[in-house]
């Protein structure tokens, strides 16, 4: 069943959940509804089997209980069928199980059963579906026996009823006006949802304004019966084989319609009940002739009382008559102003569904918005993903031209000092050593040290070239004077103790170097 969020607001889903079937008891009174002759055919069926007792009753009828409870006509007659083969219990104990329903047909107040293809709209407002059922007779257990024997004699003595059980999907709100007494239903849903809390069967008082309110039970299960003491709907009574044979004889007795029980008594022959109808009718007629001689006897004093009682009647009928008038008046009065406070409430109720329709088309562009935005964001991360990565890419190119233009300028620097070297009289293999031992010299100190050797160079006589080849100790001289005469420096640093240490090493090396290549020279 649908709960809506104003009865979970008032506290009621749980009741609700809790409530989708319903069984009902409560005072009987007497009913004065009138079978035919086609209830016999129906109830009498099969009567005779030792182990079955068989009984019929109203189960449901289409009308408002004294539990609120509204058995809407068309809801009624769309289940009319369900009762049949469902189980019969004590008191609604599903653990008492005592029989089942056999049969069911639906009946208007006079007694007639309605045609199976009648229109709903023919339909009467109220109508009763009758059941016809089975207790178990047949027990060996002595408790269950007793059980059912004391239900039996309950039933003869006319102090058990019956009381429906059923199962529903849903519910709508029928509204009497307390003024008038006009009846009207309305649909349950989010806006009408805030009158759940005045039903009785949810907790409250059954009643709003100036209204009685009640539950129209939609979409009905019937799911059973049960024999109570008390029953909810009035007209639930257990029909009398005797009831039954007065109604065909067009008779009425009350006090037979309260009780009513089918009788098993076994068959008799036709001869036999002939014979003791024949008796019976005799007596009757007896009776009855006794009984009309008295009538006869206190006729004229009875129409002389009926005359004035007549009389004082039709005065009163006069008066009643103004007062009804009056009152007529007043009621319509009243209805007028009912008519016009449903209108406003029908009125605000339509403002207030626009309203939330307004409410939910803001909330809907709103989530509309949000989604475009989160896709926006989406969008822009990717692409400054792709950036980032177009970026790590574009720095790893440039990364690697840099690598590229810092190893071609090595080589051309290298290249530029080998030629240098070359030029002042080293070989392209010894110049090409020199360039590498010495990379880290800055150019200012290599060129210093290839403008040294181009110095030597010049300083060396063609006739000294062909001389054989000098010692080291020449070497180690002629570098040493070349170096008293023009100072060098080979510093790599800024500290003078780091500068004195370099030129030191440097100038240890190219002792060294110089001399191997001179002597290499000299060959």
């Amino acid at each position: 069943m649908i709960i809506y969020s104003q009865e979970t607001d008032d506290g009621l889903a749980e009741k609700i959940s809790a409530s989708m079937s319903i069984s009902y008891a409560s005072i009987v009174e007497p009913c004065d509804i009138k079978q035919n002759e086609q209830i016999k055919t129906k109830s009498l069926a099969s009567v005779n089997d030792a182990d079955l007792y068989y009984v019929q009753s109203i189960l449901v009828s289409s009308s408002w209980n004294r539990n609120d409870d509204v058995f809407d006509k068309a809801e009624v007659w769309a289940a009319r069928k369900t009762p049949e083969d469902k189980p019969t219990n004590l008191e609604h104990d599903e653990n008492l199980i005592i029989g089942h329903i056999t049969s069911n047909w639906p009946i208007d107040t006079e007694g007639n059963i309605l045609n199976e293809d009648i229109d709903i709209d023919d339909l009467p407002e109220k109508f009763h579906i009758v059941t016809g059922s089975v207790i178990y007779k047949a027990f060996t257990s002595p408790e269950l026996k007793e059980r059912a024997e004391k239900l039996i004699a309950e039933i003869e003595n006319g102090t058990k009823y019956v009381s429906m059980e059923c199962y529903f999907k849903g519910f709508d709100y029928g509204l009497t006006d307390k003024t008038n007494g006009s009846y009207k239903v309305l649909a349950r849903n989010d806006n009408t949802a805030y009158l759940t809390k005045y039903l009785r069967a949810y907790g409250g008082q059954g009643e709003h304004e100036n209204y009685k309110i009640g539950r129209v039970l939609r979409n009905i299960t019937f799911s059973g019966k049960g024999f109570v003491d008390k029953p909810a709907n009035p007209d639930s009574i257990i029909f009398n084989k005797r009831l039954i044979d007065d109604l065909l004889e067009k008779k009425k007795n009350d006090n037979l319609i309260k009780t009513g029980v089918i009788e098993n008594k076994p068959t008799i022959s036709a001869d036999t009940e002939n014979m003791i109808m024949s008796d019976n009718i005799e007596k009757q007629v007896a009776e009855i002739n006794d009984k009309l001689d008295t009538v006869s006897a206190n006729c004229a004093d009875q129409v002389a009382e009926a005359k004035a009682t007549a009389s004082k009647l039709e005065e009163t009928n006069k008066q009643l008559e103004a007062a009804m008038n009056e009152k007529d008046e007043a009621i319509k009065a009243e209805q007028l102003k009912s008519e016009e406070a449903a209108a406003e409430l029908e009125t605000l109720a339509k403002e207030h569904d626009d309203e939330k329709k307004k409410m939910e088309e803001e909330m809907k562009k709103a989530k509309s918005d949000l989604e475009e935005a989160v896709a926006t964001i989406s969008e822009r991360e990717a692409a400054l993903a792709a950036a980032q990565a177009q970026l790590e890419e574009a720095n790893e190119v440039i990364a690697g031209y840099k690598m590229k233009e810092e190893e071609m300028a090595r080589k051309d620097k290298a290249m530029k000092r080998k030629a240098s070297l070359v030029e002042a009289g080293l070989e392209e293999d010894d110049a090409s050593a020199a360039v590498e031992k010495f990379e880290a010299l800055d150019d200012e100190t290599f060129d210093a040290m290839a403008a040294m050797m181009m110095k030597k160079k010049a300083m060396m006589k063609p006739e000294e070239e062909e001389k054989p080849k000098a010692s080291e100790d020449e070497a180690e001289a002629a570098l040493e004077e070349v170096e008293a005469e023009e100072t060098v420096d080979l510093s790599v640093g800024s500290d003078e103790s780091e500068t004195e240490s370099a030129e030191a090493n440097i100038r240890s090396e190219l002792v060294e170097f110089v001399s191997a290549r001179l002597g290499k020279n000299s060959k």
